[in-house]
């Protein structure tokens, strides 16, 4: 029986941290919305060199026409889950569920959970 509590201890303490790292990124979701509202704003502008206009340009050449209106559906239905984290800002800008890779927290950073396809890096943990 202790050793089913040690595991059920482990469990529990890991899906605490699962469940702080998916607050961390269902909170950007939010802002790569804004993110890309911006970004179609300065491409309509004429600012494409900022590098949201960018992100909007790339999106238009992958074929992945961008706006406001998709953006903000898929910022409402961006639902990470455990263990199949993925990028909100691929999500949110091209429709992609491009997982993130994560690096354990250190003294000088926090966790961060980085995205190989758009290099977009999230803050996951507080520490």
């Amino acid at each position: 029986m202790t050793s089913d509590l040690m595991n059920t201890r482990s469990t529990l303490v890991d899906r605490a941290h699962a469940d702080k790292r998916l607050a961390a990124l269902l909170k950007q979701a939010p802002l790569e919305f804004a993110r890309a509202v911006y970004g179609i704003n300065d491409h309509a502008g004429g600012r494409t060199e900022t590098m949201a206009a960018r992100e909007v340009a790339r999106a238009q050449r992958q074929g992945v026409p961008l706006t406001e209106e998709r953006a903000e559906q898929r910022a409402r239905a961006y639902l990470p889950t455990i263990g199949q984290e993925h990028c909100p800002r691929c999500w949110v800008v091209y429709g992609q569920k491009t997982p993130l890779h994560f690096r354990d927290a250190v003294d000088e950073r926090p966790e961060t959970g980085s995205c190989h396809s758009c290099g977009a890096e999230y803050a996951t943990s507080p520490d």
